[in-house]
């Protein structure tokens, strides 16, 4: 089904949000799941909304092929930013995961500005580094006596 804007942003963010983990179930994609047996996480699991519909998107999914699936059959990139469940207007943001550049989607401008903007991370300063350099070659013979 090709979901449209009108219609996501009929749904309550927690009824989005089951739609969405219907979807990704449907079409066979696995959540991560802890195996308790096994002492590790597995991806085996049904995806679930969960009750707090903040930690659907960036809590749930880790999958940036879950996420383009989303966003071909419109619950995603298609005028609701999945961060605070509003509508986008005009000029929409995006969300990069910092580790999977195929795992991105549109938010609302307030979303872009509550999290700092197109910011980059870069220390104040060069101390961490110039520690870690001091420290690790004494970690190193520690180590070996």
């Amino acid at each position: 089904m090709k979901y449209t804007s009108e219609q996501i942003n009929k749904m309550s963010w927690q009824e989005w949000n089951e739609t969405m983990a219907e979807e990704l179930n449907r079409k066979g994609f696995k959540a991560k799941v802890f195996n308790s047996d096994e002492h590790r996480w597995t991806k085996t699991g049904k995806y679930v909304a969960g009750d707090d519909p903040k930690l659907f998107v960036l809590g749930t999914i880790e999958d940036s092929e879950a996420i383009s699936y989303l966003k071909d059959i419109g619950l995603l990139n298609n005028g609701r930013c999945p961060m605070c469940g509003g509508p986008i207007h005009s000029n929409p943001g995006r969300f990069t995961s910092g580790y999977d550049s195929n795992f991105h989607f549109q938010i609302c401008q307030n979303c872009v500005k509550s999290r700092g903007g197109l910011r980059r991370n870069v220390p104040e300063s060069g101390s961490g580094c110039i520690v870690a350099l001091i420290l690790f070659p004494w970690y190193l013979l520690k180590s070996l006596f």
